[in-house]
């Protein structure tokens, strides 16, 4: 007997990684552990390439 395709589950659509960067930030106060946590997140689900460009700090400060 064959299964049915619509009892399978459907894939899930990835958090976007701004979500996942917002999130991080919200729930670690600390720019250090928020980043540690949102790169971790990404690693998990195999998309570290997509956070290289995300900026998690929102009061960053020029280096001089």
């Amino acid at each position: 007997m064959m299964s049915d395709v619509s009892d399978r589950p459907e894939p899930k659509e990835p958090e976007p990684v701004e979500e996942l960067a917002e999130e991080a930030k919200a729930d670690n106060p600390d720019p250090t552990t928020a980043r540690e946590t949102f790169e971790l997140e990404l690693m998990e689900e195999g998309r570290s390439e997509e956070g290289e460009s995300v900026e998690l700090a929102d009061d960053a400060e020029p280096e001089s």
